[in-house]
């Protein structure tokens, strides 16, 4: 063992005292005795189940995988955080991701005591040493290989993908060269405007003439124009 209860990490520790429950009892000292005299004959990690051979005992430890939709949540918000990313991956223990699952989600990356079934062939049942001593060998190896518990929690089994709509192909409204410009339409006559057009546009002169504004009596002569053309 790499520590006196077994584990070193944040991941290792929670996830021993978690199984083990009170590490001051005799069944704790029994399971860190076991784990010390190489009683832990095998070690299986398998997504919602821990297993292993103790003292010839068959022990399980399992509890239901993160939900598929909160470690995809978690992975996306992880993105360009790289101490998150190094979690996400399985290469770092983070208190930091254990943190965000348990408050934000209320989804633990270790799942709490009561979540977690236990069983082994041993006359004393759950609450025996064997246990205690599989959850000892597991956290030491959590300390080695931090992604163990991502596989035992089932992240990323089932995580659906989403895949990139294609964009529509939208086709040329003309064929040929589509460098090459097409005819120009018929040029329309022009549309004949009302004398006087480019002075109303312009609105008052300022000046006047014959006591009334210039544009008043230009209009009149243009309109004099107009009629004789």
């Amino acid at each position: 063992m790499t520590g006196e209860r077994g584990g070193r990490g944040p991941w290792a520790r929670l996830l021993a005292s978690t199984i083990v429950g009170d590490e001051g009892s005799a069944r704790a000292e029994l399971g860190r005795r076991l784990v010390r005299d190489g009683a832990v004959q095998s070690i299986r990690v398998e997504p919602g189940e821990l297993g292993g051979i103790v003292d010839g005992e068959t022990v399980r430890i399992a509890a239901d995988r993160l939900p598929p939709r909160i470690w995809t949540a978690i992975s996306r918000f992880a993105r360009g955080n790289r101490p998150l990313e190094a979690a996400i991956a399985g290469r770092e223990q983070s208190v930091h991701l254990e943190h965000l699952l348990t408050v934000d989600w209320d989804a633990p990356l270790v799942p709490r005591r009561e979540a977690i079934s236990r069983s082994c062939t041993c006359p004393n049942g759950p609450a025996c040493e064997h246990v205690a001593a599989l959850a000892y060998a597991v956290a030491d190896e959590l300390d080695r290989e931090p992604a163990l518990l991502l596989r035992w929690r089932g992240c990323g089994e089932g995580e659906v993908v989403e895949e990139p709509r294609a964009e529509p192909i939208v086709e040329p409204a003309f064929a040929g060269d589509p460098w090459r410009g097409g005819e120009l339409p018929a040029v329309r006559p022009p549309r004949p405007l009302p004398a006087g057009a480019v002075l109303k546009r312009l609105g008052p002169s300022g000046l006047r003439a014959g006591g009334r504004d210039l544009t008043e009596v230009l209009q009149r002569a243009y309109a004099v124009f107009g009629s004789e053309a």
